[in-house]
């Protein structure tokens, strides 16, 4: 009987809690359950205070938007009058995660949740400035399945660079979360994942077959490489009328050590309608051709590269070069992006293991099929807590 009371805490606690894999570090309650569910709950909480001057206009969605939050290529001015310098401070990036798992027979059953404050709708800065929660991952995992909202399995997240921005290299960085279905087994993933088409007329969610990717991964002792893939259904319907088309998309990324501490990041990306899964925005899936209402997939090469020095134990920097380039088809309107590109260069130190402090330059360009150009410079500092 006194065991049963002690499992049933822990079993209702298994369906609200979570921590992504990637977090610092998380307090373990595994002694409150009596060890028979495993629950650690973490995140962090950091400030970003930011000054950032564009040449051809203004950021749209003013000082709450998102490309005043972090670096979002897309939202670059351009084609517009000289731009002027603003100032930002937020904690929005701050976050909160939880983790449950136990074991039922044979089996391992693990749920995961996480939280932060990005790009939801925001208050008044005058007064309180206050932001909903948003869902980042909600999923559990069953032995080799998972099932649930997190990182696309055509996305490396072992490869991302150690960057102060909340995204280190956007323009060339596969970046999705979304709901899905994958198996694991060994080195290979495979998934089914939700469905999205993003076209010059807009995003549709007419598709009627999930999108496949997978992956193949290899670590060494000198890092990982990992091979992936995707194959998508796109579709669009409009007045009664049908058009589909088929993307796909290539990728290979890893991590590479460099003497005793150093790091090489890279990942290299190429498609056919691969779209919305790179880049943040920059690139759409396809074009609808306004002369016959047909479906054309967008290609488009993206990548980056980034280098990681360890000074000593509590000072790191980073460079960081990422480039998306887009071949829009003919019919495509002069309004959607050719290309962006950044480069990133970060100094980082830790007073003490949880607690980072660091600063950042960031240049980045952004260029319009019409020829319109923009670009931005931004000087960040952050502090973050890690726990």
């Amino acid at each position: 009987m006194n065991q049963m009371k002690q499992k049933l805490p822990g079993i209702a606690v298994i369906g609200a809690c979570m921590m992504l894999p990637t977090t610092a570090s998380a307090y373990n309650f595994s002694q409150v359950f009596g060890g028979d569910v495993d629950v650690s709950i973490g995140g962090y909480a950091k400030l970003s205070a930011m000054w950032t001057d564009t040449d051809s206009g203004t950021i749209a969605g003013g000082a709450g938007g998102a490309g005043r939050t972090f670096y979002l290529p897309s939202s670059i001015p351009t084609g517009g009058d000289d731009g002027d310098a603003v100032y930002d401070m937020t904690a929005r990036e701050s976050r909160i995660n939880f983790k449950a798992k136990t074991k039922a027979g044979d089996h391992s059953l693990g749920v995961v949740m996480e939280m932060d404050f990005l790009t939801t709708g925001f208050g008044n800065e005058a007064v309180s400035n206050s932001y909903s929660p948003r869902l980042r991952h909600y999923l559990f995992t069953f032995d080799n399945w998972l099932f649930g909202q997190t990182w696309s399995t055509f996305m490396d997240t072992g490869a991302l660079p150690d960057a102060l921005d909340f995204l280190g290299a956007p323009e060339g960085t596969v970046f999705v979360r979304q709901p899905m279905i994958r198996y694991s087994l060994g080195n290979v993933q495979l998934a089914l994942e939700n469905p999205e088409t993003f076209t010059d007329t807009g995003i549709s969610d007419d598709n009627a077959l999930p999108d496949l990717a997978a992956n193949y991964s290899m670590k060494m002792g000198w890092g990982h490489l990992r091979v992936n893939g995707l194959l998508r259904q796109l579709k669009v319907e409009d007045g009664g009328s049908e058009e589909t088309t088929t993307g796909w998309g290539l990728g290979v990324s890893g991590k590479i050590k460099l003497l005793e501490t150093d790091d090489i990041r890279f990942a290299v990306n190429y498609g056919d309608g691969m779209g919305r899964y790179t880049s943040l925005g920059v690139v759409r899936d396809a074009v609808v051709d306004p002369s016959d209402g047909s479906l054309e997939a967008v290609e488009s090469l993206a990548g980056f590269v980034a280098y990681r020095h360890i000074w000593n134990s509590k000072w790191r920097s980073n460079v960081i070069l990422s480039l998306v380039e887009v071949d829009n088809p003919s019919s495509a309107p002069g309004s959607l992006n050719e290309s962006a590109n950044s480069l990133q260069v970060n100094l980082m130190y830790n007073p003490i293991k949880p607690v980072t402090l660091g600063v950042m330059y960031l240049h980045g360009t952004l260029e319009k099929e019409s020829g319109d150009e923009g670009e931005l410079d931004r000087l960040q500092f952050a502090a973050k807590y890690a726990f």
